[in-house]
């Protein structure tokens, strides 16, 4: 029960432009207990929602339109509330060589398209994990 209550404090951004994959997460992530989501299309509404204040967790699609997800964890990077916000990169780029690019730029983790419950939820545990600890 004590997961399930720190789950339910959780603030995740989901960063998303396909409406079917903005489904598939929230559906998960409440799931999960983890009900304070805001969710993002693009950078410009990414950025917007960065003013509000920090998030534990950032879902960041790679293939957003006009800026691309690697260089919006970039500029998070440099974001004085959400630099300590986990960055899972989540898409079905999923070379070594994407994951390589997506560890330079700053995601903490990632989780290949199509999405599994069982990996996101392994992932968002060892995040927080590495968050709190």
């Amino acid at each position: 029960m004590a997961v399930c209550l720190r789950l339910m404090d959780v603030r995740a951004l989901v960063v998303e432009d396909n409406q079917v994959n903005v489904r598939l997460l929230l559906a998960m992530l409440k799931g999960k207990n983890i009900t304070d989501i805001e969710v993002a299309e693009d950078a410009n509404q990414a950025f917007e929602a960065l003013q509000t204040g920090s998030f534990d967790l950032i879902f960041m699609d790679i293939q957003l339109p006009w800026t691309d997800g690697l260089q919006l964890t970039t500029a998070i990077r440099d974001h004085p509330l959400v630099r300590d916000s986990r960055i899972i990169a989540v898409t079905a780029f999923s070379t070594p060589e994407d994951r390589r690019k997506a560890d330079a730029a700053g995601c903490d983790a990632f989780v290949p398209k199509p999405v599994r419950r069982e990996e996101l939820y392994r992932v968002i545990d060892e995040q927080l994990a590495a968050r709190n600890g």
